[in-house]
């Protein structure tokens, strides 16, 4: 089975020493590899704004957002972490920051029972970043999944009324222990200029997230998600179309140009 279409199950597992990652480690992987996947991404990047734009008449391409990507790292991202999976998953994000954000950094965030801010990932820390900025800084996968505190922390951190607007992916394995206070959570955010577009890899049914779009008492519909059982076998214009073909229409709905 594919490592992204393994089913997480609700049993809390205590936190990994990151010494289990040593022998697999995605330092592996080459640097050249690395850069020739980021040149495919942002070449995947640049077809999928092209069609977006002229489908929905919003200029992506000269667009400006603060991006960030939050990524589960409940016991049951194991394996995707030891992989590369998840490494490789960042790579093929960051070029959406280098794309629309001003300072050419994507915002990381991992979360299980709780929220950790990463160091930003960019041109100079992207090759090896899962390795040497989550795991060597013990914040390596255990745990259960709970999606308020993301949607805490990233109003908290996007605050900011006279900024770009935010584009948040949040990728997760499981469904969240804590239904009541993420609707609270989402409803506060649909006030601010932040989007959350959430991605369910591998085979869980993720019923809160496909109810998610019905949620009432906001703003604007703020959230978008899509359920993909192998990230990887989705080519780099197929991940854009799916990730950013819901963005134009909030941008539309909050008025942003």
């Amino acid at each position: 089975m594919s490592l992204f279409g393994k089913k997480k199950g609700n049993t809390s597992t205590s936190s990994v020493n990151n010494s289990t990652y040593s022998a697999e480690s995605t330092s592996s992987s080459s640097s050249s590899s690395a850069k020739i996947r980021l040149t495919k991404a942002e070449d995947g990047l640049n077809r999928s704004i092209i069609r977006l734009t002229k489908k929905t008449g919003i200029d992506l391409g000269t667009h400006k957002a603060r991006v960030f990507v939050v990524m589960d790292r409940s016991g049951s991202m194991q394996a995707l972490y030891r992989s590369g999976a998840v490494q490789d998953v960042l790579t093929r994000l960051l070029p959406l920051a280098l794309k629309f954000d001003d300072n050419g950094e994507l915002e990381v965030y991992v979360f299980n029972e709780i929220c950790d801010q990463m160091p930003p990932m960019n041109l100079q820390n992207y090759e090896n970043y899962v390795q040497k900025m989550i795991l060597n800084q013990n914040y390596g996968p255990g745990g259960g999944t709970n999606y308020a505190p993301v949607i805490k922390q990233t109003i908290k951190d996007y605050d900011d009324g006279c900024c770009d607007p935010a584009f948040g992916i949040v990728i997760t394995d499981g469904e969240n222990w804590d239904p009541d206070d993420t609707d609270k959570a989402v409803r506060k955010s649909s006030k601010h200029k932040i989007f959350y577009q959430f991605v369910g890899i591998g085979d869980e049914d993720f019923e809160y997230l496909q109810k998610l779009d019905d949620l009432d008492g906001r703003k604007v519909d703020n959230t978008a998600f899509i359920k993909v059982s192998d990230l990887s076998k989705l080519d780099d214009d197929q991940l854009y179309d799916k990730l950013l073909e819901q963005y134009p229409q909030w941008l539309e709905a909050m008025g942003i140009n």
